[in-house]
């Protein structure tokens, strides 16, 4: 593995990639925020995401919550090579479930629920979401892990924390979903979303830094 001296400046296509995912990531996250305290009666410590965009939500929170999540699935299945390609290390299982979380995002867009989001076992539409939510939301969380034993001797300390974000956003949802705590679900996903979430961030700034000290010494 070549020293951080010998890498190189990224392409420009690749730094704008980056830039995208971490404004993408920021919009879906502020979207629910403002979505949830902007839609009245909704409980965030109570209700899903999906909840602000099911089929007959207000038009402001539908509109939130469907920009953010179109923004973020393409950022995610743009990510998903330059990730491959900047990164270092061998492996294409994390590039593979960070383009596997961008389709589940959009599917997920593409089938909102019914009211309450009752879950699988009701309308199409709902088995779709759900099934479309389950793939999306594993994929997500387990792409930091994948690339965490990918970056672990070339980068062990980006790896040490791609496995403490993504393997706690990972056991968060696996808790979630299991119902080990029954308590405050909508609460709970908002706290393993925004914690796998955060891994893109990382992971976008510690390129993009990498990328300024690379073009700094190449002037």
């Amino acid at each position: 593995m070549a020293e951080h001296s010998e890498v190189e400046p990224l392409t420009d296509g690749a730094r704008a990639t980056l830039w995208f995912g971490l404004v993408a990531v920021g919009l879906y996250v502020g979207g629910w925020l403002v979505a949830g305290m902007l839609r009245a009666g909704y409980d965030p410590s109570q209700q899903a995401i999906s909840e602000l965009f099911e089929l007959g939500a207000p038009v402001v929170s539908r509109s939130l919550m469907v920009a953010g999540l179109l923004l973020s699935g393409l950022a995610f299945l743009l990510l998903a090579p330059v990730l491959h390609r900047t990164l270092p290390g061998a492996g294409r299982l994390g590039p593979l479930l960070v383009l596997i979380a961008g389709v589940g995002t959009l599917g997920v867009t593409a089938a909102p629920c019914s009211p309450g989001c009752p879950g699988a076992a009701t309308t199409t539409f709902d088995r779709w979401h759900t099934i479309a939510a389950g793939i999306g939301y594993t994929a997500l969380v387990l792409a930091p892990v994948a690339f965490a034993w990918r970056l672990r001797r070339a980068e062990p300390r980006l790896a040490r924390w791609s496995v403490l974000v993504g393997g706690g956003a990972a056991m968060l949802f696996g808790a979630y979903v299991v119902g080990a705590v029954t308590t405050l679900p909508g609460l709970q996903q908002r706290v393993f979303n925004t914690l796998a979430d955060a891994w893109y961030v990382l992971v976008a700034v510690w390129l993009l830094r990498r990328d300024a000290a690379a073009r700094r010494r190449h002037r």
